[in-house]
Parts: C-alpha cells; sequence; structure tokens
C-alpha cells in the first residue's frame, strides 16, 4: 500500500484580497484565530492583553483578557509617567540610544584609523573610557 505524499503546510503569499466576499470570509477566520492567539498569550504570560479590530465593513471587533476601561487606563497611565520622567516613550529612549551607540561606534574607528597612521603595526590599547560609555548604555538599555 503506497502512501499519499501531502504538501503540507504551504506558506500563503500576503496579498489584499480583491474578493469583496472572500475578503469578509479570511477576516472573519484570521479574527478568529488572532484572538485566540491573544487570550493563550494572556493566559500563559498573564499579561493584560488587548485587540482592537475594524471589519472591512466597518464594524467594530475586540478582545480583551480584562475590559478595554482597565486596558486602556494602564495604558494612559503609562505614557503619563513616561512624559512626566522626560521619555515620550519607549520608542524615543531606544532611538536615543541607538544614536548614542553608533555615535561611540564613529568615535572608535576615527580612534582606530588614527592609531594605526600614527603608529603602522602596533597594537590598539583598549579605551577605557568608550568601555565605560558602553556599560553605561548596556544599563539604560536593561532599564527601559
Amino acid at each position: 500500500m503506497a502512501r499519499r505524499t501531502s504538501r503540507g503546510r504551504q506558506k500563503i503569499e500576503m496579498k489584499y484580497v480583491e474578493s469583496k466576499e472572500a475578503r469578509y470570509v479570511t477576516f472573519s477566520k484570521r479574527k478568529a484565530s488572532l484572538f485566540r492567539k491573544a487570550d493563550e498569550f494572556s493566559t500563559v504570560t498573564g499579561a493584560d492583553v488587548g485587540v482592537l479590530l475594524f471589519s472591512p465593513s466597518g464594524k467594530p471587533c475586540s478582545y480583551t483578557s480584562t475590559s478595554v476601561e482597565n486596558i486602556t487606563e494602564k495604558f494612559r497611565e503609562w505614557k503619563q509617567q513616561n512624559v512626566d520622567e522626560g521619555k515620550s516613550s519607549v520608542f524615543q529612549a531606544f532611538d536615543d540610544l541607538c544614536k548614542d551607540i553608533q555615535d561611540e561606534n564613529e568615535k572608535r574607528k576615527s580612534r582606530e584609523l588614527m592609531y594605526k597612521v600614527m603608529y603602522p603595526g602596533a597594537e590598539i590599547p583598549a579605551d577605557k573610557e568608550s568601555l565605560e560609555k558602553f556599560v553605561q548604555m548596556k544599563l539604560r538599555l536593561e532599564k527601559n
């Protein structure tokens, strides 16, 4: 008896569904699986999860692990706390950190190039000041 070989799970190309009826069916199926995953995430991690969608027809759909009011209030408090601390958002802090790292890398490259020109063939000594800055940046990243 020969075994049938199946194609298994196939990757579906992500593209806009042209047919209106097919788009509604796809939305309905994907909405259900998204809400199921949000529920699983909330259960496993204990996090408060909220998902808000608008269907192609404009009807709102939502899933929340607690009430929408609790989640939005937590978000408002978090946002206000970050504004009070001088941070507009986690993303802004991350962008600032990336810029600082890029600046330090450029300084290091410039220093190494200058050292190679002035002392050809010599080993480049470690820059303690730069190492300390990188440690401070790492601590900032862990704090955020």
